[in-house]
């Protein structure tokens, strides 16, 4: 009997749906649908031939299969990313300046700079975070070698697309609102993108608004929904205990997603590998 091939991304595909606690926020991190991380699954359940879930109530659980296998997918991937490492660049030695949209911070990109840092400590690097328009106009004048970006649309994208996310209303769980008064918004400050998406979708109907809560930090935007002051736009990422999605319940206006770009000057040293480790960990904008 042929031995299965398995696949690192059905591999990558198993572990976020563990991670995530299910299937949809696994899609959302991975920039898939569900439907095609259900396909996943079965085909990695095809190839091993065993169940590595179960029908637990609501939930699905792993089975004994199931945990057995999460440990080797994890050694498998984590050996990859040991490969990729060992045979490029390791003796590279200079400065890497990066720059990083805001909303990119939260997500999984400081795991991955900790284990391009442990490859490479010949490489210094300068993170800098910043809003969107401030990262790509500072990338275009040589301040950075490479740039993770967040793009309202899809012509914006001028380097290598990563993926996209959906964006959603975010409201305090159980929220209540009646459309003959204005929506109250907690917003970040101008300029950011998350911002502008929120107000065109408004403005485009006929629903009335008014900003109550306006930062510069994600974490106080996130404690004044939760707190009850107001509705915010995010990814399905910022979703936390006290928060839900209320756009379908209340009748809001539908959101366009966000793109992922990535920009490098490959014939830096450092900086064809760390887009290789960024490529194989799917970011996520919160």
């Amino acid at each position: 009997m042929p031995q299965p091939n398995l696949s690192t991304e059905l591999l990558r595909t198993f572990t976020a749906v563990v991670d995530e606690g299910g299937f949809i926020r696994a899609a959302a991190r991975l920039h898939k649908t569900q439907s095609t991380v259900s396909q996943q699954i079965r085909r990695l359940e095809q190839e091993l031939g065993v169940e590595l879930f179960r029908s637990e109530g609501r939930k699905r659980v792993l089975t004994p299969s199931g945990e057995t296998m999460l440990g080797y997918a994890r050694q498998m991937l984590s050996l990859q990313e040991d490969a990729l490492a060992a045979i490029t660049e390791q003796s590279a030695e200079g400065e890497l300046r990066i720059g990083v949209s805001l909303s990119l911070t939260e997500s999984m990109l400081p795991s991955i700079l900790a284990r391009f840092k442990r490859h490479n400590p010949g490489i210094r690097l300068n993170v800098q975070t910043d809003y969107s328009n401030s990262v790509c106009q500072d990338y275009d004048n040589e301040q950075y070698d490479l740039a993770l970006i967040l793009r309202r649309d899809r012509s914006q994208v001028k380097g290598e697309l990563l993926g996209y996310e959906p964006l959603i209303w975010i409201g305090p769980a159980g929220y209540q609102w009646s459309k003959n008064r204005p929506l109250p918004l907690v917003l970040l400050n101008v300029p950011c993108l998350f911002r502008e998406a929120t107000l065109s979708a408004l403005d485009s109907t006929a629903i009335s608004w008014r900003t109550v809560y306006s930062t510069t930090s994600f974490t106080s935007l996130m404690a004044a929904v939760r707190a009850g002051l107001g509705v915010t736009v995010r990814t399905q990422g910022a979703l936390a205990d006290g928060t839900e999605n209320i756009g379908s319940r209340l009748g809001l206006p539908e959101l366009p997603p966000v793109y992922i770009e990535l920009r490098y000057h490959p014939h830096t040293p450092g900086c064809e590998q760390l887009a290789q480790l960024i490529r194989h960990e799917p970011l996520q904008a919160w």
